[in-house]
């Protein structure tokens, strides 16, 4: 990456009660170090306005204002800020905790387009934690597979894979061996709507804030964008995980932004016709992606209750749903509690025991096991 020297001077310094070990990345506001408490050893992320921007005071606030609104938010997928404070050198600084993974960008680079039960988990993620963000009138606005990190987690969930066969398919259920764990980063450009935002904005009228191939035609018009902003970038997002690419692309940013203004999306399966992209998935994409806001789903809730149809040959196992079966979807999905079962089993039994005399038959049985063991 490129870097200033000054940002390298400062590898090896003490700023606060943080020692910056070295850089992880540097982006429009500021660069982020990798760095330890020199008290209590504990690992961490410093981020350090760019010098350039230390002398302007709403440069200054603009920068806290992420600290604020990603520590305001306190949902476990977004990256958590835990101090703040001035530089010796005039500068402002704030700490978030330490992620060990790779970001989005990085991940579809290497690998290009994710099969769809592990993009539909990203983008579930994404929704649920831009859902408590909107809920506390914090608008991202420069949502892109940069600022989304991915950290992989031992798996937890059972997954139900379709297995063609002779004639006819089969469903196997197999435990997931890892799954991505989704940390929001960059709330720098975050808009703060709502009773907070007691003073006149100071965003001047047709200024655009934002990455180009992710933006909402509002955001790429310069006019007054909502959480539905949000929703548009999620539907970019979730179209670039399965197809490997954003939908629409261009030598350069002007060409984009006309796009996002004007252009309908390509449809995903015709752009990738080799990767598994079901019909509810293209249409959940499409209607994200409206040019009006009104649209557009209305919340991240919404969202995510069309997500959870849009699964195909794999998908989790209490989302799964299959003509073929019902032994993993509908009434049968989990497993009948023991009180049912004994419900059930006393309807049934010709013998019409209470619930008194078929504790006492148990209790029977036991004694009876014992005394053979």
């Amino acid at each position: 990456m490129l870097v200033d020297p000054s940002d390298i001077e400062r590898i090896g310094t003490t700023v606060g009660n943080y020692h910056l070990d070295q850089i992880l990345g540097r982006g429009g506001m500021g660069t982020v170090y990798s760095g330890e408490h020199v008290y209590i050893g504990k690992k961490v992320a410093v981020k350090v306005l760019h010098p350039q921007f230390a002398k302007y005071e709403d440069a200054v606030k603009r920068f806290l204002r992420e600290a604020r609104a990603a520590s305001s938010i306190n949902h476990p997928n977004i990256v958590d800020v835990t101090d703040f404070g001035p530089m010796p050198d005039g500068g402002v600084y704030f700490v978030m905790e330490s992620l060990t993974g790779t970001s989005l960008e990085n991940l579809i680079d290497r690998k290009g387009a994710l099969p769809l039960h592990r993009a539909l988990n990203v983008a579930n993620q994404m929704a649920h934690a831009l859902a408590a963000a909107h809920e506390t009138g914090i608008v991202h606005r420069d949502l892109k597979p940069d600022n989304i990190m991915l950290i992989r987690k031992p798996g937890r969930r059972d997954l139900v894979r379709k297995v063609k066969g002779e004639g006819e398919s089969t469903l196997v259920v197999e435990r997931e061996a890892e799954y991505d764990f989704v940390k929001i980063l960059d709330f720098g450009i975050a808009k703060v709507v709502g009773p907070e935002q007691s003073a006149p904005s100071k965003t001047l009228a047709g200024a655009v804030f934002g990455t180009p191939e992710y933006m909402s035609p509002e955001a790429a018009r310069g006019t007054e964008v909502d959480s539905r902003a949000d929703i548009y970038s999620l539907g970019v997002i979730l179209f670039d995980m399965l197809c490997g690419r954003p939908p629409f692309e261009a030598q350069a940013a002007a060409d984009v932004l006309a796009m996002q203004i004007r252009d309908d999306p390509p449809s995903p399966r015709t752009i990738a016709p080799q990767y598994e992209i079901t019909g509810q998935v293209e249409d959940l994409i499409f209607r994200a992606m409206q040019k009006q806001p009104k649209d557009r789903f209305q919340s991240m809730d919404e969202l995510r209750d069309d997500l959870q149809e849009c699964y195909g040959s794999v998908g989790f196992r209490r989302n799964r749903q299959d003509s073929q079966s019902d032994q993993f979807h509908g009434p049968h999905s989990r497993q009948k509690r023991l009180t049912e079962e004994l419900t059930d089993w006393m309807s049934t039994d010709e013998r019409r025991l209470s619930l008194e005399e078929a504790r006492a038959i148990a209790l029977e049985g036991l004694a009876k096991d014992d005394k053979s063991s």
